[in-house]
């Protein structure tokens, strides 16, 4: 199968031990999910304490989010994760933002950054490649799609089949619910990208419905076109779906720079599994009751099996 490049546009928990809460709330992740993660790390200017190398208690923490979480009702819940870890640390919490998923990756390898929320392709990259360690990992949200894949009305786009010869703007080479899930319900239907259909990266959920209702391309990919309708950029008429996903195997993660000492590490993990799990003030960042402390690499095996039957190496997304 080819994979033809698209065109650019309260308890102390145990590793690896389960854990459940009675909560009904699920974590609405999927904003976090549909985040890009992309080639560079272009906008990072903090720098985590460089005591921590040496494994000793750092005198402050740096946490990152991607970008687009520092505003509106994201950036408020962004404010109490930040508040969480500065409580359970002691120490006071900077925050940084890199200009794109994979830059937080890198922020966090290099030292830059101590702690960061990711979505579950993003993390499972920077796992496999050793660049850091994934703190806590909440368990799948449950058996609703990941995303959805849209065409324009009278278009004559109207199932997946009629994608034959058309074009496809996904949303970013790393993003969860803009591309890999969508891309592996392609390959599901039969279609393989460059050869049944042509595709482009948007840059960004919005830009990728925006270049369907321009008439760009025929087909636009994204988990969050509710929030974008609702937000004014497009109108509900202005799209047909013709195709969901499956769900996502896993939820976001918490990740952490490799040299962070293990005190910190622990009463991090402790305090953002409880607090974040459930959390009613929390809907979009917070919520989802089973989580998994110090997971190791095997439990994003899930992920690496979709990206493999989607036709990504994520190797080759270093």
């Amino acid at each position: 199968m080819g994979t033809a490049p698209a065109e650019r546009t309260p308890p102390v928990a145990t590793p690896a031990a389960l854990h459940s809460t009675k909560s009904r709330r699920s974590l609405a992740f999927l904003a976090i999910a549909a985040l890009p993660l992309t080639a560079a790390l272009s906008a990072c200017g903090g720098s985590a304490d460089a005591s921590n190398a040496n494994n000793q208690k750092p005198t402050e923490l740096v946490f990152a989010m991607p970008p687009g979480t520092e505003d509106g009702e994201l950036g408020k819940e962004t404010e109490l994760v930040k508040g969480y870890i500065a409580e359970a640390a002691g120490v006071e919490v900077k925050q940084e933002t890199p200009a794109d998923y994979l830059g937080v990756v890198e922020a966090v390898r290099q030292g830059h950054v101590d702690v960061a929320l990711m979505s579950p392709f993003a993390t499972s990259l920077a796992v496999k490649n050793g660049s850091v360690d994934a703190l806590i990992v909440w368990k799948s949200p449950g058996d609703k799609p990941a995303s959805h894949c849209y065409s324009s009305p009278g278009s004559g786009i109207n199932t997946l089949e009629d994608v034959k010869g058309k074009k496809v703007a996904f949303v970013d080479p790393g993003s969860s619910t803009g591309y890999f899930m969508p891309k592996a319900m392609f390959v599901k239907a039969g279609l393989e990208d460059g050869k049944d259909y042509q595709s482009t990266f948007a840059g960004g959920h919005d830009s990728a419905l925006l270049a369907l209702t321009n008439h760009s391309v025929d087909v636009a990919c994204s988990s969050i076109a509710d929030r974008i309708i609702e937000a004014g950029a497009i109108k509900a008429s202005d799209l047909q779906e013709i195709g969901a996903t499956d769900p996502l195997p896993l939820g976001v993660s918490i990740v952490v720079n490799k040299d962070l000492d293990a005190e910190t590490r622990t009463k991090i993990a402790n305090e953002l599994a409880t607090k974040m799990s459930g959390n009613k003030d929390l809907t979009l960042l917070g919520g989802l009751t089973d989580y998994v402390i110090e997971p190791g690499a095997d439990v994003y095996q899930p992920l690496y099996d979709v990206a493999e039957a989607a036709g990504v190496n994520l190797e080759d997304m270093r």
